[in-house]
């Protein structure tokens, strides 16, 4: 696992020269979000991410 995007060009060659897969964190990210994107799935409204009540929305 490669660990910054400055190492992006370098999964390819170095799982070549080692016959082992080299994940890049940069492709990983993009691709699981192009997967997401086309399975339409969305941000949870639970939780962290729920809707600031009307009540302290004053205090914001």
């Amino acid at each position: 696992m490669l660990g910054c995007a400055g190492m992006t060009d370098l999964a390819a060659r170095l799982t070549r020269e080692h016959g082992l897969p080299v994940l890049d964190g940069v492709g990983c990210a993009v691709t699981l979000a192009q997967s997401m994107h086309r399975l339409q799935l969305r941000t949870s409204r639970l939780g962290g991410y729920a809707p600031v009540p009307e009540a302290k929305r004053a205090y914001l």
